[in-house]
């Protein structure tokens, strides 16, 4: 079994790699990146059978990267901090998936079934793989749930239930609505291109607010200010002026 391995985090490669080393027998690593944009330019040098994919990633999504490839002939485990309840559109395209921090057990059992899945599979096999990613891109607007990767583990919250986010030192406050905030290690633009179809925008360089959280907005001064639920008011882009408007 051929695999490549995409995932910006050099522990979340280093693991796979490890856990590939102790437990399986026959796989062959074509190669790793640590983004889209160079996950893009391996997958145009190799062809793996199978490919580990991280979802969320400091320049873009795991589904970006899916979305740039003009063939998709290999099966898909996606490597992810979604929880189970935010993996529906995950389930629905039959792709495997494992969560964060990746389980050795749940490791063998996604690989076991994808070797079982490659051994009886035909030539023609390729396309209902490529038309499995298709569906699952279709149904990225199932997502309701998401993990936070914080210091101490991943907080998985509703999305609904996020009021706005801020950039913080290379990572990102997360702000609740029932008070609460945690610290995300992820920039601040890795929401912004999860949330990008849930209500949010990027109103600021520093800034992604939930539109449905946004109690007033006040003209003036530029682009203007809005007051959030949680009583902070934030100014508005000149430029995402029009655009905030037209969503609230």
């Amino acid at each position: 079994m051929k695999v490549a391995i995409i995932d910006d985090e050099d522990s979340g490669r280093n693991i796979i790699q490890q856990y590939l080393s102790l437990y399986c027998d026959d796989v062959e690593v074509l190669g790793e990146a640590n983004s889209v944009k160079s996950g893009v330019e391996l997958l145009s040098k190799v062809s793996p059978d199978v490919l580990f994919l991280d979802i969320q990633m400091q320049d873009g999504t795991g589904f970006n990267l899916l979305e740039a490839l003009p063939q998709r002939t290999f099966k898909v485990i996606f490597v992810t901090s979604f929880d189970q309840f935010a993996l529906k559109a995950i389930k629905f395209s039959a792709a495997d998936y494992m969560l964060k921090p990746v389980d050795p057990d749940a490791f063998v059992e996604a690989v076991e079934k994808v070797q079982a899945d490659l051994a009886k599979e035909s030539q023609s096999q390729s396309q209902v793989e490529d038309t499995r990613i298709d569906q699952l891109l279709t149904n990225m607007n199932s997502f309701t749930r998401v993990g936070i990767p914080t210091e101490s583990g991943v907080q998985f919250v509703d999305v609904d239930d996020i009021v706005r986010c801020e950039a913080a030192d290379g990572g990102t406050q997360v702000f609740m609505n029932n008070g609460k905030m945690y610290v995300s290690q992820k920039n601040i633009k890795v929401y912004e291109d999860m949330f990008v179809d849930n209500k949010f925008l990027r109103i600021n360089k520093l800034h992604l607010v939930n539109t449905n959280y946004i109690d007033k907005y006040e003209k003036g001064g530029g682009g203007g200010t809005v007051i959030m639920a949680d009583g902070i008011s934030i100014e508005v882009s000149p430029h995402k002026k029009d655009e905030l408007q037209g969503m609230i």
